[in-house]
């Protein structure tokens, strides 16, 4: 996504030979991802089945949309109904009308008195709402459920998403008004995510039968995907753009110069298949050592779940143990979206598939 540090305050190679780099196969965790992401669930007070990023942390929408994605395909209908329905609902509710959201610092231990602060952005928050409704949806068959909020989410993709693409084809981070210096910037890691989005949703309209906007939203997102290559695809220099405001890709900054080179394979953007390999490349050249969590305080798990599809496991399977480390010694750097992307490296491992 853009920048997080924005609002957090907080952020700041070849694959090599299976025979060199084995999976850890079907070894128990040292973090338990699904079971630290439902105790970071909020029990009480106006947000509660909401999700704090951490413990004592603030509730970061799109942080725990990525945590809540991970972990759907491994709780029972039960748990889904707890964990993953009841937040849906609660961020439905706490929509405002122009189907924006914002995020939330809970001023003392209550978790009864709030504060209310703008969000990262308006786009992935959407996105990753729709990825995380489209997954609860399949896991539970709750399509009584789909029936009553279908409108809505078909509401909140255009408002968010469709509604912000610039004419240069990538869409902007926040709807028209927004005071943000980046309001109007067409961010790699954003866009990787709309695109991501508005697949599922296209997808679950299909499977529903509603094949015209299924074809609707579907055409959109493959907009949004040749337009991430058409204009953030650095030919010189072998690597993806941050936004479309640069005007090389960046070798001199992890977060988010290297880091968005991972975002259109960790999220499916099957119109850049062409430049995953040599987007990874770049990741390893300028920042080789990041397996070892050497650039920044917070692990950025989603760089080894693509090097695990990848089957670069041995660059995966270093930043798993890096990053359990630092869950024991500070977990409050190991956030909610850091959690799922931990589990969906760890399910890649283990030989369960791509979550």
């Amino acid at each position: 996504m853009q920048r997080r540090d924005f609002q957090l305050g907080l952020l700041g190679a070849a694959v090599l030979p299976a025979a060199q780099a084995r999976p850890r196969k079907k070894q128990p965790p040292l973090i338990n991802a699904p079971a630290a992401i439902k105790a970071l669930r909020v029990g009480s007070g106006p947000l509660a089945d909401g999700y704090r990023i951490a413990p004592a942390g603030r509730l970061n929408w799109y942080f725990s949309n990525l945590g809540l994605i991970a972990i759907v395909q491994y709780l029972p209908l039960p748990d889904l109904d707890l964990y993953v329905r009841r937040y849906l609902d609660l961020y439905l509710s706490r929509l405002q009308p122009d189907l924006t959201i914002q995020d939330v610092l809970f001023n003392d231990a209550s978790t009864t008195h709030i504060t209310l602060v703008a969000s990262d952005s308006d786009n992935s928050y959407a996105a990753t709402l729709l990825s995380l409704a489209m997954r609860y949806l399949q896991a539970s068959q709750n399509w009584a459920w789909w029936e009553t909020h279908k409108v809505r989410l078909k509401a909140l993709a255009q408002a968010n998403i469709v509604n912000l693409i610039k004419a240069n084809g990538l869409a902007r981070v926040y709807q028209p008004g927004n005071p943000s210096p980046y309001a109007d910037y067409g961010y790699m890691m954003n866009n990787a995510e709309d695109y991501r989005g508005l697949r599922d949703l296209s997808s679950l309209l299909a499977q529903r039968g509603e094949s015209v906007d299924a074809a609707y939203f579907g055409s959109v997102a493959s907009g949004i995907g040749q337009a991430i290559v058409l204009q953030l695809w650095d030919s010189a220099l072998a690597g993806f753009r941050v936004s479309d405001q640069d005007l090389r890709a960046s070798t001199d900054s992890f977060y988010p110069g290297t880091t968005c080179q991972v975002f259109p394979q960790a999220f499916g953007v099957s119109e850049c298949a062409a430049d995953f390999t040599p987007a990874y490349r770049f990741l390893n050249t300028w920042s080789p050592r990041w397996p070892s969590l050497a650039y920044d305080p917070f692990p950025w798990c989603i760089l080894g779940t693509v090097a695990a599809k990848r089957g670069d496991f041995q660059r995966a399977n270093t930043q798993l143990t890096a990053t359990e480390a630092l869950f024991q010694q500070t977990p409050a750097l190991v956030t909610i979206n850091e959690l799922g992307f931990y589990q969906r490296t760890r399910s890649i491992l283990n030989g369960y598939g791509e979550i």
